[in-house]
Order: C-alpha cells, then sequence, then structure tokens
C-alpha cells in the first residue's frame, strides 16, 4: 500500500506565519512605492499639461510674457479672469470655482482628480519674477490656498518671463543639496523646493526625499 504524505498542522501554521512576517516586511514597502509613483507621475503630467497649455494658447494670443497675470490688489478676480481668458479651455477641468475663504484664490479641479489653487501675488518686492503660484494638490480635495507641504501637495510658479516651472526658483536654480535642505524644511509652509527637488531628480522621488510616503 502507498503510503499518504500530508502536512501536519503545525506545519501549515508554520507556513503561514512565515508567509505572514514576509508580507508584513514586504506589502507596506510596496504601498508606499506605489504612492510615491503615483505623486511622481501626477507632477509630471500636471507640469505637462501647464506648459501644453500655455504654448496652445501662445499660438492664439502670441509670446506668454505678453498676456502674463498682472500683480494684484487685495479681493482682485485678475487670475481668475486671466485663467478663463487664455488657459481654460486648453485644460480638462471637472470643476472651478473661486476660492470663497480666499477670494484672490481660484480653484480648479483637474480630470484625473487632482486640481490646483492659484493666484497672482499682491504687490510685493517678489511681484516682478513670481507672477503666478500654482498649489498642486494629488486630490483635488486637499487642495487650499499657500499649501505645498511636499506629501500631498507641491507648488509650481508662472515666472515673469513665462516659464512655467516647479518650485519657485525663477530666479536661477541653485545646487541639489541646496534644494534637498530647502525641502527638508520642518515647516509644512516653508517647502517650496520639494516640487524643484522630484523635477531635478528626473520626477523621481529619491530615497533621500525627506517625505516619502
Amino acid at each position: 500500500m502507498r503510503r499518504k504524505v500530508a502536512f501536519t498542522l503545525a506545519e501549515v501554521l508554520i507556513t503561514l506565519g512565515i508567509i505572514g512576517v514576509v508580507a508584513a516586511l514586504t506589502i507596506p514597502a510596496l504601498v508606499a512605492n506605489h504612492r510615491n509613483k503615483v505623486t511622481e507621475t501626477k507632477l509630471k503630467k500636471f507640469y505637462s499639461v501647464m506648459n501644453q497649455a500655455i504654448k496652445l494658447s501662445e499660438v492664439e494670443n502670441g509670446d506668454i510674457v505678453n498676456w502674463l497675470p498682472d500683480v494684484i490688489d487685495e479681493n482682485s478676480r485678475v487670475f481668475e479672469n486671466w485663467y478663463l481668458k487664455y488657459l481654460d479651455k486648453h485644460i480638462t477641468s471637472t470643476s472651478k470655482y473661486r476660492d470663497t475663504t480666499n477670494t484672490t484664490h481660484y480653484n480648479v479641479a483637474l480630470s484625473d482628480g487632482s486640481g490646483f489653487n492659484a493666484y497672482s501675488p499682491s504687490l510685493t518686492a517678489e511681484s516682478g519674477t513670481q507672477r503666478a503660484y500654482f498649489f498642486y494638490c494629488l486630490d483635488f480635495k486637499n487642495c487650499k490656498a499657500e499649501s505645498y507641504n511636499g506629501k500631498d501637495t507641491f507648488l509650481f510658479t508662472l515666472c515673469a518671463d513665462g516659464r512655467f516651472i516647479a518650485s519657485s526658483y525663477c530666479t536661477s536654480l541653485p545646487s541639489r543639496e541646496t534644494i534637498l535642505q530647502a525641502c527638508k524644511n520642518a515647516n509644512a509652509s516653508k517647502r517650496q523646493a520639494c516640487t524643484a527637488l522630484i523635477q531635478y531628480d528626473g520626477w523621481e522621488i529619491k530615497k533621500d526625499y525627506p517625505w516619502r510616503k
């Protein structure tokens, strides 16, 4: 007679325990990597969409330096009017409206679930360089004014020379180490450099990125 071979209950439990340990060690890393990939993809896509919209509008209106948004005084709708006139038809959105809390800001929800809150800065010393700020959010429900924590919200800027850039370095881009240190700021409201760091690294979140998910 042929003897039947089977696993004992103890062996099954040990095997399941090993599988559980391996899963506990690997799944969080896989989930984190997936989230980072989503972040990289959305940031790169938004940068591309905005630059493409600008190029399309330039075909109709000439060089962007001739139709940049004006700097504003309080309660002005200059960014809203500018966006609707020059960029809106070249960007697929699901909703757009004026921010009720910060009335100079304008909210736009994009078709991929992300979006941005944007405005033109008031008359300050920097207004000759930065002509509009875009507070981009991976999930539109997280969109709000002045939010760029380097995790789910990021800063983009339209400069006075017509460039749409990651972060706010309209003059010159510093070294990677300088950008990295600026992104590490413990104050979430001072992490303008985080978007530039991701772009600097080829739209990748490297291992030394300080706010990996």
